[in-house]
């Protein structure tokens, strides 16, 4: 399985070489030592660390120390376009995946952070909705969603969450919410983001900010949400003005 020259770097034509040999494994499966691998691929052990880093860093692989590598499992990835408003949930069921929440908080607190695109008195009091999602049990995104209390208290998001605030906003439609407004930005993941989502802290996660409005162009929910990059293809459609 020796690798053919491109005008790739080595170890992303090492990578692709490695998701070639990974369709033949299952889940659990563990992968050949390094010494090994790399001679079967033709490269150094340490374009081969390079390329098992990166398969670690999208989940595909894990590194145990001193047991070895193992197959995690296919990549995973939610294609949505950004000129529609719908719910990581909803996006992962069409895509025929279980998506699930652990880590779920729901505080209240004073306005204050949130104030301005809340349109809120600083004391306000807001509902907080903090959780991780997942799919098929990898950590795909971290998401805080912030609420006027005058709108969602945090009893009513007990009784009603299944996983997704945008959801619980559209079932309840009280108010009904119809767009929103979103932000989109590169931000390297801290100690605490790290820990929740499995991955490094250099590891450079996709922050969305948005904030969703009714019909009456009131803003109902501010929230900011970390998705890991390589579980994510986002597009956007653009059309020449006629």
């Amino acid at each position: 399985m020796k690798i053919k020259s491109d005008n790739r770097p080595l170890y992303q034509q090492a990578e692709a070489a490695l998701m070639l040999l990974l369709r033949s494994y299952s889940p659990g499966d563990q992968l050949p030592p390094e010494p090994s691998l790399a001679q079967s691929l033709g490269i150094s052990r340490a374009t081969l660390r390079e390329a098992l880093r990166n398969l670690a860093e999208k989940q595909i692989i894990i590194r145990r120390q001193g047991l070895g590598t193992f197959y995690n499992g296919p990549q995973i990835v939610i294609d949505s376009g950004l000129e529609t408003l719908v719910s990581i949930d909803t996006l992962a069921l069409r895509q025929g995946l279980e998506c699930s929440t652990t880590d779920l908080l729901i505080t209240s607190q004073a306005a204050e952070d949130y104030a301005t695109p809340l349109r809120l008195d600083p004391s306000a009091p807001v509902t907080v909705v903090a959780r991780t999602k997942l799919a098929q049990g990898r950590p795909l995104a971290y998401m805080v969603d912030v609420l006027p209390q005058a709108i969602v208290t945090p009893e009513a998001i007990r009784q009603g969450f299944a996983g997704s605030v945008l959801d619980f906003l559209v079932a309840r439609r009280d108010p009904a919410p119809t767009h929103a407004v979103a932000n989109i930005v590169p931000l390297k993941a801290d100690r605490e983001l790290a820990q929740r989502l499995g991955v490094s802290r250099a590891t450079v996660l996709l922050l969305l900010e948005e904030t969703i409005y009714s019909r009456e162009g009131v803003p109902i929910d501010f929230s900011r949400n970390y998705f890991v990059p390589q579980f994510f293809q986002f597009h956007l459609i653009r059309r020449i003005p006629l």
